[in-house]
């Protein structure tokens, strides 16, 4: 027991180490953000965090008795389930719900959700839907949530992708499938009414945190004031694939329109005012959403529809191509869409970030950077996340003997620390940069996850040490206990002893007495005879 909390010990002393020299990172990531340095002196920012970057990856190669301590058993997977949940644990769920607080100000861990929990489900669900949200109302608010992943698109993933892509025909990237449903998720549980708004708000509120995948289906709508008067003007409930990309138009147009708003304030606006209210949806209730995000342009709904049908239509009367109207009445550049799939949070609305299809979800640069939870709960950005708990498995570690007896054993398993596996360093061997404001700002986000992640292997090895120590304290409290009770035994086996030891000293002094008499008695007689 002592070995094993001395071989814990110089684990945890290593990881101690990395964490000291990310937060050093961290300042200097900081400083870089900082536009009073010129990319000069980031360029020389950068060759100190490449050193650090190095002397964390020589941190993770301790070892103890020539044993290496961190081999990642915690990291692996042995399923494309279990691949998926390492990747919505460690990146897809808590950078998705990072992103929509960001975009939308609604979030689990902060305002009142009704639900804090959700469901991750698997199921081969065939047809064309890659995931989806499942939010079931009791009245008026969302009681339980799931998250179902559609197997028949995902069950040939690529592992080493970070944003999920997959050898499915029509499978997208499961990152921003996911960032796409989680919207829905945090709008149910924090929006009263929810299942009151038209498919036009909730999807196209989705599709504004991940931005558009096919702009064919914009081209369109943009180009037929007709449909785009169909999808402003549905029912809730009667949802189709126009939905999709007339309600991100409709929320860029209510962006570009929003009275020196910027994108991401403007949608804030729209949907804390949804939040605020209360019971079932009402058409008072939208327009007040409108009415927030436009710094009052447009009082109500209709007023918001009936200026972006005109803008529409006289846009499209001097280009028919329709780009006229989304560039000029909705910022959206169709000619940059490789640039900036149109993200509320990207550059092509009003941000300093370029967001494209691999980068709209932030993600380390390497698969390494997964990692298994441990047990079948999770506590994600205030979110209490249940996983199958056929799925959560990790296999192999180190095995620490506790007792006398076969398989009285502890066991122990500990992820990479590497570089790569902090996020660090991408797979192509890159290390994090800071070169420009812009990669700067990304690294100041990435050194909080990867602070979080080692101070997570910290805690589990402290908290393994802890165990460690309890146990030694219970073997040595176990063993003074015996030995008392056995001296105590021992003390009553000597009264005893001395007791029979004394009985039979009397016996044999009387006998030696009655045989002395016996002789003398015989003396006596001899002498009577001389």
């Amino acid at each position: 027991m002592q070995n094993a909390i001395s071989l814990m010990k110089v684990a945890e002393g290593s990881v101690a180490r990395s964490i000291d020299i990310m937060r050093t990172m961290k300042e200097k990531a900081i400083n870089a953000a900082n536009d009073t340095n010129t990319d000069e002196d980031r360029a020389i920012i950068q060759k100190e965090l490449d050193q650090s970057i190095d002397q964390i990856d020589d941190n993770s190669q301790v070892t103890f008795n020539g044993k290496y301590l961190f081999t990642g058993e915690a990291d692996r997977t042995y399923s494309t389930k279990q691949t998926i949940i390492a990747a919505l644990y460690s990146e897809w769920l808590p950078n998705s719900l990072d992103l929509i607080k960001s975009s939308t100000g609604l979030s689990f861990d902060a305002g009142d959700p009704s639900v804090k929990e959700i469901d991750v489900r698997f199921s081969n669900e065939g047809g064309d839907v890659l995931a989806y949200v499942t939010s079931i109302l009791t009245g008026d608010e969302t009681t339980e949530l799931s998250l179902t992943i559609n197997m028949d698109f995902y069950d040939k993933l690529h592992r080493d992708d970070v944003n999920g892509s997959s050898e499915s025909a029509g499978a997208g990237y499961l990152d921003r499938t996911i960032a796409h449903e989680m919207t829905h998720a945090v709008m149910s549980a924090n929006i009263e009414g929810y299942d009151g708004l038209t498919d036009a708000i909730t999807e196209g509120a989705a599709e504004s945190i991940h931005g558009v995948d096919d702009t064919r289906n914009l081209k369109d709508l943009a180009k037929s004031t007709a449909d785009m008067r169909t999808v402003l003007e549905k029912a809730p409930g009667t949802a189709d694939t126009n939905d999709y990309g007339g309600g991100f138009i409709m929320f860029r147009y209510l962006a570009n329109n929003s009275g020196g708003y910027t994108a991401e304030e403007s949608f804030t606006r729209f949907m804390k005012s949804l939040a605020s209210g209360s019971g079932a949806m009402t058409t008072d209730r939208i327009d007040a959403a409108v009415s927030a995000a436009s710094k009052g342009r447009f009082a109500t709904y209709d007023d918001l529809k009936t200026s972006l049908l005109a803008d529409q239509a006289a846009a499209n009367a001097v280009d028919s191509t329709g780009k006229k109207f989304l560039l000029d009445c909705c910022g959206i550049n169709l000619d940059n869409d490789k640039v900036d799939v149109g993200p509320i949070s990207g550059f092509d609305a009003g941000s300093r970030f370029h967001k494209n299809a691999e980068n709209t979800v932030y993600e380390a640069g390497s698969t390494r950077f997964w990692t298994n939870p441990t047990e079948s709960v999770s506590y994600i950005n205030g979110l209490q996340v249940k996983w199958p708990a056929d799925e959560v498995t990790i296999k192999g570690g180190l095995f620490f003997q506790i007792g006398t007896k076969a398989n009285q054993n502890i066991s122990i398993a500990m992820s990479n620390m590497d570089a790569e596996a902090l996020g660090l360093r991408d797979d192509k061997g890159n290390n994090l940069q800071v070169t420009t404001q812009q990669r700067a700002t990304a690294a100041i986000y990435q050194l909080d996850k990867s602070l979080e992640r080692a101070i997570n292997q910290q805690t589990y090895i402290g908290a393994v040490t802890s165990r460690l120590e309890m146990t030694a304290d219970n073997i040595t409290t176990a063993h003074e206990n015996t030995t008392n009770a056995e001296s105590v035994i021992r003390d009553a086996d000597m009264a005893m002893t001395m007791t029979e030891y004394t009985k039979f000293n009397v016996l044999a002094q009387a006998a030696q007495s009655m045989l002395a008499q016996a002789n003398q008695n015989s003396s006596n007689v001899l002498s009577l005879l001389q």
